[in-house]
């Protein structure tokens, strides 16, 4: 997070001393929270003396956000988005506060057009890191480092996933087929989403000539060569990724996208900036795998699902829960998971 413009700069003398007068003083001691992440917002806070660290929970994780100092201000996100605190604030030293609540904050910002502008572009770039911190995945393929989310599900299936049967499924009988098909569409075809359902036997596809339309697809028709050309146009590598950059540079100037909030452009703009195409080598890293996978022991893979348009191949495997992982780092993932279970494996589709 940038560091803030001090509150008072641009301000008159007589608007700080409006603002002081309107505001509670509040001291509160050395590291000590001056409020929650999930709390209820109640106040807009100036830092008139002191420090304080900004800092976020995870899954039982802190990451500190930044540090703010005397005259910096925070906690105008959930007084404006009529949310809770999307981060806690600790102090660092002992501190003094100018606090405001949501009506004298509020009509602050009508009566004073510099002090508005200026809380109205913080506000904007707030909402741009919540929104891309809050996300599992950067949108449009912006790669995180080493890029891993795993999502836990019900934990009973977790229990029970060594002593249910395995059951051949419709794709396990025509994976041996499939996989060089699958690939095909991919890298030859118009196809630039795959999602596979091994336990269904569904294989859904979205296409750079139609992408707002999900097509479902069985396994034992994909094998069949004719079936493949009918459905899906043969569309080189290359230009289907510049087809996909056309479609998103459309609706950038489009007249809807212009009445996107601030953040969301920003956002927007700085994914198409920073997409990397998935190269041609990590989406057969990516299919080259399902056979083994698929064939792993104890937790073989149920579901996986891969789009060009972001960095991010998202597996689920029969002891449920969804792991999120970047093609960058898909070998390593699989090394680290499943090398010893996967040694023992050989031919492809013994069960379900």
């Amino acid at each position: 997070m940038p560091d803030q413009q001090s509150f008072f700069t641009s301000l008159s003398g007589a608007d700080i001393e409006n603002i002081r007068r309107s505001a509670t003083i509040k001291q509160i001691g050395k590291d000590e929270l001056v409020f929650a992440q999930g709390d209820a917002g109640d106040c807009f806070y100036i830092i008139d003396h002191g420090s304080v660290s900004v800092f976020c929970e995870d899954q039982g994780l802190k990451k500190q956000l930044c540090i703010l100092n005397s005259g910096d201000f925070f906690g105008e996100m959930a007084l404006l988005n009529k949310d809770r605190r999307s981060a806690s604030v600790a102090t660092l030293e002992d501190s003094t506060f100018l606090c405001l609540d949501k009506d004298n904050f509020i009509d602050l910002t009508r009566t004073n057009p510099v002090l508005g502008k200026k809380i109205n572009d913080v506000l904007t770039q707030h909402n741009e890191e919540l929104i891309l911190r809050e996300s599992l995945c950067d949108a449009m393929g912006i790669r995180g480092e080493n890029l891993y989310v795993s999502i836990k599900g019900d934990p009973s299936l977790r229990e029970t996933a060594l002593f249910r049967e395995r059951y051949q499924s419709p794709i396990d009988k025509v994976l041996k087929e499939l996989q060089p098909k699958l690939k095909d569409l991919i890298l030859n075809r118009s196809v630039f989403s795959l999602v596979v359902y091994f336990n269904s036997g569904e294989i859904r596809v979205r296409t750079v000539y139609d992408p707002f339309r999900e097509m479902v697809h069985t396994a034992d028709k994909l094998i069949n060569q004719a079936y493949l050309d009918r459905h899906f146009m043969e569309t080189p590598y290359d230009e289907k990724l510049d087809l996909i950059k056309e479609t998103c540079r459309f609706i950038s100037e489009s007249r809807l996208y212009a009445q996107l909030p601030e953040y969301w452009k920003m956002i927007f703009a700085k994914s198409r900036q920073q997409w990397r195409p998935l190269a041609k080598e990590e989406v057969e890293s990516v299919m080259s795998r399902l056979i083994e996978l698929r064939n792993v022991p104890v937790f073989y893979l149920r579901n996986i699902g891969i789009n060009l348009v972001q960095d991010a191949i998202r597996l689920q495997f029969n002891c449920d829960g969804t792991h999120i992982v970047s093609t960058e780092d898909y070998q390593g993932f699989i090394k680290t998971n499943f090398a010893c279970e996967m040694a023992g494996t050989t031919t492809a589709g013994s069960s379900g």
